[in-house]
């Protein structure tokens, strides 16, 4: 599948697979959870969606971000030298072009 087709639940996975974090769907539920250490509870993982995951992913990469360069209406977001990934918010561009760095255009 192409990363740039992914639903947001599916990018939070391959954001987590990224990352080396072993993150898990418990049974019952649609959210991604991950275990930060193990005297703390599971917590949601949602780089899409929270700052909290997203920003330093997004300073760490030095992932640049652009409003509606193309015409598109949309965020875009690149990392040198060619990866670029567009999306309606800057978190979702941001992953996008991180899971494509790391993997490829397809999964």
């Amino acid at each position: 599948m192409k990363v740039t087709d992914l639903p947001l639940e599916q990018l939070d996975y391959w954001v987590a697979k990224a990352r080396g974090i072993d993150a898990y769907t418990p049974e019952g539920s649609a959210d991604l959870y991950y275990v930060a250490a193990a005297a703390l509870p599971p917590r949601k993982w949602n780089p899409t969606r929270y700052w909290s995951q997203g920003g330093p992913i997004i300073q760490e990469m030095r992932i640049d971000l652009n409003w509606d360069t193309e015409g598109t209406g949309e965020w875009s977001a690149s990392i040198d030298p060619d990866v670029l990934a567009q999306g309606p918010t800057v978190l979702e561009a941001a992953m996008r072009a991180y899971v494509i760095s790391r993997f490829g255009d397809e999964l």
